[in-house]
């Protein structure tokens, strides 16, 4: 019997009895719905929580790297946030046009002599200025919310 059969043959007990049943059917229905969800949430929370430890500033994309955010200043000392920059992801290799090519012998020879000469005269105190403003700069990443 239903629910109105019972309330119309005036069974009033056996009505209310058979409504605290169903509820308690749909109730522990949607509890095991609700309980489905909450592991889906977790294990999304779980996942989440490991791609964290990844860079979210840096996008691989073959032999591509993009980098989402960085801050920059001018020649005039002004802030600016540089956004989408594409860099070679492979070590020895370059972006030109659209496409990733290798730096020649020659190239890489003439920077290392370049970068030879310019390190023969830096002292340690403009290392240590280089490092206190790569500090500064990650503070301030952190500040505006970039990691």
């Amino acid at each position: 019997m239903n629910l109105i059969e019972l309330i119309i043959s005036g069974k009033l007990n056996e009505a209310k009895q058979h409504s605290i049943n169903r509820l308690a059917k749909i109730v522990e229905k949607r509890l095991e719905e609700a309980k489905r969800y909450v592991e889906a949430d977790m294990f999304e929370f779980v996942e989440e929580h490991l791609d964290e430890k990844r860079n979210p500033n840096l996008i691989k994309m073959g032999r591509i790297t993009r980098i989402r955010r960085r801050i920059r200043r001018t020649a005039k000392g002004k802030i600016v946030v540089q956004k989408n920059r594409r860099r070679s992801g492979i070590k020895g290799y370059r972006i030109s046009g659209n496409t990733v090519k290798r730096i020649s012998a020659v190239e890489r020879l003439r920077k290392s002599r370049l970068l030879k000469r310019s390190w023969k005269t830096t002292r340690r105190a403009k290392l240590r200025r280089s490092l206190l403003k790569r500090k500064m700069s990650m503070r301030r990443r952190a500040s505006i919310g970039l990691k």
